[in-house]
């Protein structure tokens, strides 16, 4: 029940920080569907590659812990 609670209050996005209630979960984290495009869809030599690269650090990060 809880979860449903959650999931219907949306969610809080890795990497944009803005709640969202429809994306996708990594290694427990929420990206939302936006930010998984943008993600996924940034050529290596875009200006925002390493800001995405940052971002998805905290994965890793959250592993850890």
């Amino acid at each position: 029940m809880e979860n449903a609670i959650r999931h219907n209050a949306g969610e809080c996005c890795l990497v944009c920080e803005e709640t969202s209630l429809v994306g996708i979960h990594i290694c427990g984290r929420f990206i939302c569907n936006e930010c998984e495009r943008k993600v996924v869809e940034t050529d290596t030599s875009h200006e925002n590659y390493q800001y995405y690269l940052e971002k998805l650090r905290k994965l890793r990060l959250s592993r850890l812990a």
